[in-house]
């Protein structure tokens, strides 16, 4: 029988409007009632992941800080310090491509005058307010987080880092960002955890961290078997959740090399891939 079910959410549980799609929702729902405990595992800041959990009444756990909705109290497993980061971000802000040192509720963002020149031709283009960000997301030179990140700072020095990191975010096209991926994975590939979470987008996060760690960790804190989770995602930072259960699906919408590390593949997550999924498994 399932305990739990865990799941990544941009590409896996929500659909492309950042909505929880209705059968999905009500499947949930079900299960909960039986039981069966919800987390989300996601690189979003937990404030933009508590919208989520309340929608689905559920207890949530986040990265490697985990927050226990009903208690409301947040564990941090491991943050990085301005000085630990600061090598790695001063090399990426000589590459061409955007920089994003995430903290609880805000940024440090840094990306080059080329890139604000493409980012002021969208912002003209969409007529977009005065105020809009000019942050990046995984899918768009420009995306609003400010519901996520409220304190949003812009720098040209990596001296301006001032508090603790959660992770850093690394946003350019596919082809070129692949190219970073390597350069990064063989230069500091020993000292953080390097992933490619969407074809626009690599995280950094603190060595020996990862989703999958602390699923193992939320696994032996609640007596939970490998048999008894299951996990779904589409990036690779999903792996590592693959790796400690029995029953991991892939959404059809990942990448061929994360489909290939889960046990099974599911639909996309536009059409209700968890449900598809758990309705193989029986539930």
């Amino acid at each position: 029988m399932v305990k739990a079910i865990i799941m990544d959410m941009d590409g896996t549980l929500l659909d492309s409007t950042n909505t929880i799609p209705p059968a999905t929702k009500q499947k949930l729902f079900e299960l909960q009632k039986k039981g069966v405990r919800l987390i989300l595992a996601s690189g979003r800041s937990y404030t933009r992941l508590l919208p989520y959990a309340r929608e689905l009444e559920m207890e949530k756990y986040n990265g490697f800080a985990w927050y226990h909705l009903s208690t409301g109290k947040r564990h941090v497993l491991k943050k990085m310090k301005p000085e630990e980061i600061a090598s790695i971000f001063q090399y990426l802000m000589n590459m061409e491509c955007e920089t994003m040192a995430c903290f609880d509720d805000g940024l440090f963002d840094f990306f080059p005058q080329s890139l604000k020149t493409v980012k002021e031709a969208i912002r003209q283009d969409q007529h977009l307010p005065i105020d809009y960000p000019w942050t990046a997301g995984p899918w768009s030179w420009l995306a609003d987080m400010r519901d996520g990140y409220p304190n949003i700072k812009y720098i040209q020095a990596v001296e301006e880092i001032t508090a603790p990191i959660n992770k850093l975010q690394i946003m350019q096209e596919e082809e070129p960002l692949l190219a970073i991926y390597d350069d990064l994975k063989q230069k500091y590939g020993n000292k953080f955890e390097i992933f490619r979470t969407t074809p626009r987008q690599l995280e950094v996060l603190p060595y020996g961290f990862s989703k999958g760690k602390t699923l193992l960790y939320l696994m032996n804190l609640n007596g939970w078997e490998a048999d008894e989770v299951v996990a779904f995602g589409d990036g690779e930072n999903d792996i590592s959740m693959f790796e400690v259960v029995k029953d991991s699906f892939a959404m059809e919408n990942a990448k061929d090399f994360v489909k290939e590390k889960a046990a099974h593949v599911t639909r996309s997550n536009r059409e209700d891939g968890i449900v598809h999924a758990l309705k193989t498994l029986g539930y």
